[in-house]
C-alpha cells in the first residue's frame, strides 16, 4: 500500500530475478510465481528493483523464492515470474483514464488471478503455482483464495506468501504457532500477535486447504507489529484509514529492504519447501534407458514403445535417408528415392539407396507400432495438419512429450520435417540426403512447432487436466453454459488437450465455414463449456456419451469390422476424419455412388454420409445391402459443394495452398483419387506429358488447389464454375471447342497479329478451348502461310491457325 515511489529504497543489490513477463500466461515452465503489487504502486518505468512494485517490497521476496528454488534444483528456465495486472488504486479517479476505487480494483485483481491459476490448472504439463502478494496485492491473494474455482485448483497452488495483509487474520488457531503466520516487531524480531488485534480494512480466515493443522499448511504470511495496515488494533474500520495508514507507511515499506532481506529470505524459504513437497517428486521419474541412445527416456505408452523400437531397428540397420523414401507403396517399408530437385548435388545418389524421408520413416514406425498404416502416405505437413486427438503447441515446451510422440519443426505455413521424441531431448529422425538415419539432439532444430501423440492416451504424467481431445486455434473461450452469450469461465491461448466427459446440442456456433451445435463439458476446467467446433474431430465426437444419456441423432445403421475408416470425400484416398476402432452405431444422411471399395470378397461403390462424423463410409462397412434400402440418395453428392465428383491420374500429385507450383504443399496425392471441385481459376502453367495447361481446380474438402493437367477431362472442365472474383477466369465464353496445338513456346497474343502483346505462352502441345476465328494478319511456319487465327477462351487471346493441329480454316467453329 506504497504512497508513492519515494516510500521505499530499491533494493540495489537484487538483481538475481527475471524481468516481468509482460504478455498473456503461457504453459510450459515447471513453476510459476504470480506476484500482486500493492496499492498506488507503479510497475512501469521503474529501476532495478522496481519493476515488480515501485516499494521494492514484491522485489526482495521474489528474490527470496528464486534463490530457495535454486536451493532445491530448480533452475532459472524452469521459473517464470508474473506480474499479476490489476488496478492497484486506493481512491478512485473518475477522470478519462483514471482507476476504480479500492474495493472494485480488489474484485478485479482477485478475478484476474482466479483466472490466471485457472489457465495454469489447465496446462498439461502442470505447473506449480507461488502466490505472492504484498499489502493490496496480500488481500487479492486471500480474497482469491476464497473462490470455489481456486480451491477447486488447490493442487495447482504449492504455496502462498502474503506480506502486510490488510484482512490478516491474527486469531487464525495454529498457523501463529507453527510459525506460518510471523509476526515481527519494528527491529525485525519475533513477535507475538494479539488476536483481537489485525488487517486495517477486514479479517479473512485462510482457507484450511492453504492453512493446514499447525504445521503442515502451504500459507505464509508476515506482518510488522508497528504496520497497522496488517496489524491494525482493535477491530477493523475505514474511519481512520487516512491516520493509520499515515502512521504505518515507515514500516509497511520497509519488509524487504529493512533487514535487506532477512526475513523474505526467511518465509521465502519455508514457502518454498513447503510447495516442493506438496509438489512431490519431478513426474515421468528418471531415465528409464540412460545408456542407451535410441530408447524410450521417459515414461511412453505401448504403442510409443513399439514405434520406438522400430524406429531404432531402422537405426540398427544402418539404414540412408533417401528423398522421397518410404511413400508411394503399401505396405509402408523402405523405398529407393530420387533426386530433390531443392538439393540435386546432396540427393545425387538417393536413386540409389533404399531408405527413408523424415515422414516416410515415422509413417514406417508407427505402421509396425499399430500394425496397419496408421499416418498413411502423408508428407510432414499434411501428417501435422492431420486430426489428431491430442496435440501440444509450442508454447507448452518439451517438458509436456513424453518417447513416442511425433514432433514437427517448421512454420505455421509449412512443416518441412517430422520425427519421433525419444525423450531428455533427444529424436530419432531421418535427417537429409547423403546421411544415415540417427539419433538426434532435438535442439538442433530451432523451429519447433508442436507435437501430436498417436496413441491419444491423454496428457501424460499423471491425471488432471489434458486428455484424448485437443482443441484447436487461438484464444478460444470456454463458457459456464454451453451458449457463446454464457459467462466466459477461461481462455485457451492455443492447442490444448482436454478431457471430455459427456456432450450436448446447444447453441449453433459457426467458424472457418463450419456450423455445430454440439457443446462439450470439460470436468476439468472448471465444468465449463466448449463449443465442439474447436474440438479437433467429426462434429459429434466418437466414443463420448450425451450429457443427457441419449445417443446421437441418426443411429439406425451400423458398422461391422475394425479399425474403419471415415473419410471426407467418398474415396479411400480421401482425408482420414476418424478411425472407429471396432462395430459402431452411426447416422446415415444420404448415400452415393463413388469410388468402389472391395473388402472380403465383395465389392462395392456405395458411399454413405455420417453427419455425426462429418465423413463419408464406404457401404462396404455398413451391415445392410450394398445399396441401403432406407436411405436417400444424396441430392448433390457431396455433402454441399459446388461442382460434381471428379478424378485425378498419375501418382505423387501434389496439392498447393494457391493456384501456383511455387506455393506451399498442402497434400499429396499418392495416386488416382476422387476429388470434389467447387470452382477453377487461371494460374501458372503446368506442364506434364506434353501437354500445358494454366488452369487451377480448388478441392473444396480439402482446401486445397490442383493443376486441371492432372485432373480427368478437358483443359477447361466443363462442369465447374469460375471462382468468383479471381482475376483471369473465364468471362462467360464458351469452351465447346476444343483443339490441340502442336510445337513449343507457342505465343497468344492481345490481339489477332503477330505484334500486338504476349499474354500467355504455351510451352509444349496444350488443349485449348476455341470461340471464333477470324482472318488477320498472315503467318509462316514450317513453310506454311495461314491468315487465320483463333480466339481462346481460357486464355483470353488469339492464337494463329497455323500452330492448330486441323484444317487452316476449321468450317466447324462460328466467324468471330
Amino acid at each position: 500500500m506504497a504512497a508513492g515511489t519515494t516510500l521505499g529504497a530499491a533494493p540495489d543489490a537484487r538483481a538475481d530475478y527475471p524481468d516481468p513477463d509482460p504478455g498473456d500466461p503461457v504453459c510450459g515452465p515447471s513453476w510459476v510465481v504470480i506476484s500482486a503489487y500493492g496499492t498506488e504502486e507503479d510497475t512501469t518505468h521503474q529501476g532495478d528493483g522496481m519493476q515488480w512494485g515501485s516499494s521494492g517490497v514484491n522485489s526482495w521476496f521474489i528474490a527470496g523464492i528464486v534463490q530457495a528454488l535454486h536451493s532445491k534444483g530448480v533452475q532459472d528456465p524452469s521459473i517464470t515470474i508474473r506480474n499479476l495486472k490489476y488496478p492497484a488504486s486506493l481512491i478512485s479517479r473518475p477522470w478519462p483514464g483514471g482507476l476504480p476505487d479500492y474495493w472494485t480494483g480488489l474484485n478485479i485483481g482477485r478475478d484476474r488471478l482466479a483466472s490466471e491459476v485457472n489457465f495454469y490448472a489447465g496446462c498439461v504439463n502442470h505447473p506449480h503455482l507461488i502466490l505472492l502478494g504484498y499489502s493490496m496485492g496480500a488481500h487479492v491473494v486471500k480474497s482469491a483464495l476464497q473462490l470455489p474455482v481456486v480451491q477447486a485448483h488447490a493442487d495447482t497452488i504449492g504455496a502462498v506468501l502474503t506480506v502486510a495483509d490488510p484482512s490478516r487474520n491474527n486469531g487464525q488457531i495454529g498457523m501463529a504457532q507453527a510459525g506460518a503466520m510471523l509476526t515481527i516487531n519494528p527491529y525485525f524480531t519475533t513477535g507475538s500477535p494479539n488476536v483481537s488485534d489485525g488487517g486495517l480494512l477486514g479479517r479473512l480466515t485462510v482457507p484450511g486447504t492453504f492453512a493446514g493443522f499447525i504445521g503442515d499448511g502451504r500459507y505464509f504470511d508476515v506482518c510488522r507489529t508497528d504496520d497497522h495496515v496488517c496489524n491494525r488494533p482493535g477491530p477493523p474500520s475505514t474511519d481512520d484509514l487516512a491516520q493509520q495508514f499515515a502512521y504505518s507507511i515507515p514500516a509497511h515499506t520497509q519488509y524487504g529492504a529493512g533487514d535487506r532481506g532477512v526475513t523474505a529470505n526467511r518465509m521465502a524459504a519455508k514457502a518454498v519447501a513447503a510447495a516442493v513437497d506438496f509438489a512431490g517428486p519431478p513426474q515421468g521419474g528418471s531415465d528409464p534407458n540412460p545408456g542407451t541412445p535410441c530408447a524410450a527416456h521417459t515414461d511412453t505408452d505401448p504403442l510409443g514403445a513399439a514405434a520406438i523400437a522400430a524406429a531404432c531397428s531402422v537405426i540398427a540397420a544402418d539404414t540412408w535417408y533417401t528423398w522421397g523414401g518410404g511413400h508411394s507403396v503399401s505396405p509402408p517399408q523402405a523405398t529407393f528415392g530420387s533426386v530433390d530437385q531443392s538439393d540435386p548435388v546432396r540427393s545425387a545418389n538417393d536413386p540409389y539407396r533404399k531408405g527413408f524421408d523424415c515422414s516416410g520413416y515415422v509413417r514406417y514406425a508407427y505402421y509396425k507400432a499399430a500394425g496397419y498404416d496408421l499416418i498413411g502416405d502423408r508428407t510432414a505437413d499434411s501428417a501435422y495438419r492431420a486430426p489428431w486427438s491430442v496435440r501440444f503447441g509450442p508454447p507448452m515446451g518439451e517438458s509436456v512429450l513424453r518417447a513416442g510422440d511425433i514432433v514437427y519443426f517448421g512454420t505455421s505455413a509449412h512443416i518441412h520435417h517430422t520425427a519421433i521424441y525419444l525423450g531428455t531431448g533427444l529424436i530419432a529422425e531421418a535427417p537429409q540426403s547423403d546421411e544415415k538415419i540417427r539419433v538426434s539432439p532435438m535442439s538442433n532444430h530451432h523451429d519447433y512447432m508442436g507435437a501430436v501423440r498417436p496413441s491419444g492416451s491423454g496428457s501424460g504424467g499423471g491425471g488432471g487436466v489434458g486428455g484424448p481431445n485437443s482443441t484447436w486455434g487461438t484464444n478460444v473461450r470456454t463458457h459456464t453454459t454451453p451458449a457463446t452469450s454464457g459467462p466466459v469461465y477461461t481462455t485457451l491461448s492455443g492447442p490444448t488437450a482436454i478431457r471430455i466427459d459427456c456432450q450436448k446440442r446447444a447453441q449453433s456456433v459457426t467458424a472457418e465455414g463450419y456450423t455445430n451445435d454440439v457443446w462439450s463439458h470439460l470436468p476439468d476446467i472448471g465444468g465449463s463449456w466448449i463449443s465442439n467446433i474447436y474440438v479437433r474431430g467429426p462434429a459429434w465426437l466418437p466414443g463420448i456419451p450425451a450429457c443427457d444419456g441419449s445417443a446421437p441423432a441418426g443411429g439406425a445403421h451400423s458398422t461391422w469390422g475394425t479399425n474403419v475408416n471415415i473419410r471426407a470425400i467418398p474415396s479411400v484416398s480421401g482425408r482420414l476424419v476418424t478411425t472407429l476402432a471396432g462395430p459402431t452405431d452411426i447416422g446415415i444422411s444420404c448415400q452415393k455412388h463413388a469410388e468402389s471399395v472391395t473388402a472380403s470378397g465383395i465389392t462395392n461403390d456405395a458411399w454413405s454420409f455420417l453427419p455425426n462424423y462429418n465423413g463419408w463410409v464406404s457401404n462396404i462397412f455398413v451391415k445392410g445391402a450394398a445399396w441401403l434400402v432406407d436411405v436417400p440418395t444424396c441430392g448433390g453428392g457431396n455433402g454441399g459443394a459446388v461442382g460434381g465428383d471428379h478424378m485425378t491420374w498419375g501418382t505423387n500429385v501434389y496439392l498447393h495452398t494457391a493456384p501456383t507450383v511455387t506455393s506451399e504443399r498442402a497434400d499429396l496425392l499418392p495416386g488416382p483419387t476422387a476429388v470434389t471441385i467447387d470452382c477453377q481459376v487461371h494460374g501458372q502453367s503446368v506442364t506434364a506429358e506434353g501437354i500445358t495447361n494454366d488452369a487451377w481446380s480448388h478441392l473444396a474438402d480439402r482446401q486445397a488447389w490442383i493443376s486441371n493437367i492432372y485432373v480427368k477431362g478437358a483443359a477447361w472442365l466443363a462442369d465447374v464454375p469460375a471462382c468468383d472474383a479471381v482475376p483471369g477466369s473465364p468471362g462467360g465464353e464458351t469452351h465447346a471447342n476444343t483443339r490441340t496445338t502442336w510445337g513449343t513456346n507457342v505465343r497468344v497474343h492481345q490481339d489477332a497479329t503477330s505484334g500486338s502483346g504476349v499474354v500467355a505462352t504455351l510451352a509444349g502441345p496444350t488443349q485449348v478451348s476455341v470461340v471464333c476465328q477470324k482472318h488477320s494478319e498472315s503467318v509462316t511456319a514450317d513453310g506454311y502461310t495461314n491468315d487465320g487465327w483463333s480466339r481462346l477462351a481460357d486464355q483470353q487471346g488469339w492464337i494463329s491457325n497455323i500452330y492448330i493441329k486441323g484444317p487452316a480454316w476449321d468450317d466447324s467453329l462460328p466467324t468471330c
